[in-house]
């Protein structure tokens, strides 16, 4: 893994952390997932998904789902060679571009600063956020449990890498972090404004559901193809 280590720090070079855009002129957004059949095989099925909304209602304006072999291994640090492949199929074959795409990942919160979110941002130049449902790097002290409270993350040497948000009342958590082309605190702003009562914010919640239909369609085919012998 050393190569591709230096690999992502020289994409890691290349981004930009500072607001790239106008975010007074967003009109459409996109959120995107990945999920795989079974996640800790390296030769597998997977399916990736991007959504188009508009914005700021987030009213759906299309979807792509592609389904794909993934050879690469489940290596943590290196997913975005596992998942971006995939990824960038759907980016392709979507009807149009999204002013910012949101994706269920890291951004720079990663031990060499190129989650997922900013791979994609900076191999395609699209506007991108990373919002993970884990927790993978960084340092934070709990919000408080009120909805929409926020904590820093913070790297080793102090400098802010993203937010920790909680979307609502509970324990779940959201790690947000800047991918490409925008700055900490206005992904974190984005992020709120897609927010509409879940854990995920629209865009990834509905690319996340998406997926999940499609492996159930995935699991129902390949039962029908191969049925259990009666015994």
């Amino acid at each position: 893994m050393a190569e591709l280590a230096r690999e992502q720090a020289a994409l890691r070079r290349r981004l930009v952390l500072r607001d790239d855009f106008d975010p007074g002129a967003l009109r459409i957004v996109a959120g995107g997932d990945v999920t795989f059949l079974e996640a800790r095989r390296a030769r597998t099925r997977g399916l990736a998904c991007l959504t188009l909304h508009a914005y700021p209602s987030l009213e759906l304006l299309d979807a792509v789902v592609v389904e794909g072999e993934v050879s690469f291994p489940y290596v943590p640090g290196f997913l975005a060679y596992r998942e971006l492949p995939l990824l960038l199929q759907a980016y392709e074959r979507l009807r149009g571009r999204a002013d910012v795409y949101l994706l269920d990942a890291q951004g720079i919160a990663h031990p060499r600063g190129l989650g997922l979110a900013a791979h994609f941002g900076v191999v395609t130049g699209e506007v991108a956020v990373g919002c993970a449902k884990a927790h993978l790097y960084g340092t934070f002290r709990e919000p408080s449990a009120e909805p929409g409270a926020t904590a820093p993350l913070t790297a080793p040497d102090g400098t802010v890498v993203g937010t920790v948000l909680r979307p609502r009342r509970g324990r779940a958590l959201l790690f947000i972090s800047p991918g490409h082309r925008i700055s900490a605190d206005t992904a974190t702003v984005f992020v709120q404004t897609c927010l509409r009562g879940h854990r995920l914010p629209e865009p990834t919640r509905a690319a996340h559901n998406l997926l999940q239909e499609a492996r159930r369609r995935w699991r129902g085919d390949a039962a029908a193809a191969n049925p259990t012998p009666r015994l």
